[in-house]
């Protein structure tokens, strides 16, 4: 009788795990090869990140300026995780600062790809999340990427969060996006769902003392409905936005449809919902029972959206790779054109620094060469400061002898 080995039950072990974890996108479309490449450039590799980000810091710290292509540079600089923390600073004070118009697309796509690299996910999406203090988006093969990662590593409450995001951005272009979101959305409302808590509403303690701030004016509530929304069950799908009487609308335009056809997951979805709220029952009923009257699906909704994201690939991967690589090629020319720019500016105002102190130091020479003939212009400028200084002290004496004559006018009560 055969007994497998211990090696031989790993071996297969390990090539079950990875079957089952295979990932939607391929190693070639990742460009992994094409973006080491063009890290390794010379201009790069000479960069001491300890050394460099001490610089900007006290830059920063002393002048309050910071250049986008420096934080650039730094980005595309990192080999280790080391620095992840640094370029997380530097991407704030960058954002902070009106250079933050001039970020470059390679600044986004490096700091990305590095957190994914090193496995900093959650901190990443934080910052995604977070544009105001951080300024960082995705492009398309960004979000391919790091959408890809998720769902592999079934992740699906950040997958959801980074499909909420293309959505806010409105990137609608790219067809692996929008497959690659979709799925992690049903993923995550179907897995995740029984996590969702609706916090409650706390009650005001009436017996708390008011405390009332003079401000210079009052800043009208603003609810937008859209960018302001952050529960990601909301972000994820349209069955929890409570919005019943457009949901109904929406199946009713559906029902209409003769070449409609339905999944008996969306059905069970929404079943399930219903028998969670009490809100609206009638409402959910009646999208149920119109829902139940279309055409079902021959083939399951996971599989439907799988077979979805593989036409996507094998549609667009060979454009998307060939795009990353040409893009590649143009950040590593721009960035080398900017540093010339840069350092262009900083000769010429270096330049003129020099220029103004050799002329003031001129000024002094000339003053002191030319004393005796320009000696009663020289008397005549001190005269009139002078006078203007005394003109000055005159009026605040005055005032102050006003202020201190100043008899307050009696208040009397009013009249009954």
């Amino acid at each position: 009788m055969f007994r497998p080995s211990s090696k031989y039950l790993l071996k297969n072990y390990c090539f079950l795990f990875r079957t089952h974890t295979r990932s939607f996108l391929t190693n070639e479309y990742k460009c992994e090869e094409a973006w080491d490449a063009q890290k390794s450039s010379s201009l790069l590799n000479t960069v001491n990140l300890n050394d460099f980000f001490t610089t900007l810091t006290q830059n920063y710290t002393s002048k309050g300026v910071i250049s986008a292509i420096d934080v650039d540079v730094f980005a595309n600089a990192i080999r280790d995780s080391t620095y992840l923390d640094e370029l997380k600073e530097l991407l704030h004070k960058l954002r902070m600062s009106a250079e933050t118009g001039n970020m470059l697309d390679s600044t986004h796509h490096a700091t990305i790809r590095n957190y994914i690299k090193f496995g900093n996910i959650q901190d990443l999406v934080n910052m995604l999340r977070d544009p105001l203090n951080y300024g960082i988006f995705l492009d398309n093969f960004t979000a391919n990427i790091l959408l890809d990662k998720l769902v592999t590593s079934k992740n699906y409450e950040l997958a959801a969060n980074v499909a909420a995001l293309t959505m806010l951005q409105e990137e609608y272009s790219n067809e692996i996006t929008c497959a690659l979101s979709q799925y992690a959305c049903y993923k995550y409302l179907t897995e995740c769902s029984d996590n969702i808590i609706q916090e409650p509403v706390k009650e005001e303690d009436k017996k708390k003392e008011e405390i009332k701030i003079r401000v210079k004016f009052l800043r009208n509530p603003y609810y937008d409905d859209h960018f302001d929304i952050k529960e990601i069950s909301i972000l994820s799908g349209w069955l929890y936005y409570k919005k019943y009487d457009q949901m109904l609308s929406f199946c009713e335009v559906l029902h209409k449809i003769k070449s409609f056809k339905i999944y008996n997951e969306v059905i069970e979805l929404m079943q399930k919902q219903s028998d969670k709220t009490e809100e609206a029952k009638h409402i959910f009923d009646r999208c149920i029972s119109l829902l139940n009257e279309c055409s079902k699906a021959e083939i399951p909704l996971e599989e439907s959206v799988k077979n979805l994201i593989e036409n996507a690939i094998n549609k667009t991967q060979k454009n998307d790779i060939l795009m990353q690589q040409k893009l590649f090629e143009i950040w590593i020319n721009t960035r080398e054109n900017k540093l010339k720019e840069q350092l262009q500016r900083l000769e010429r105002a270096r330049r003129m620094e020099a220029i103004n102190l050799k002329q003031k130091e001129l000024e002094g020479e000339e003053q002191k060469l030319w004393f005796f003939e320009n000696e009663d212009n020289i008397d005549l400028q001190i005269e009139e400061k002078e006078k203007l200084v005394d003109t000055t002290a005159k009026k605040k004496s005055e005032q102050n002898k006003l202020d201190e004559n100043y008899i307050p006018p009696e208040i009397l009560p009013k009249r009954k």
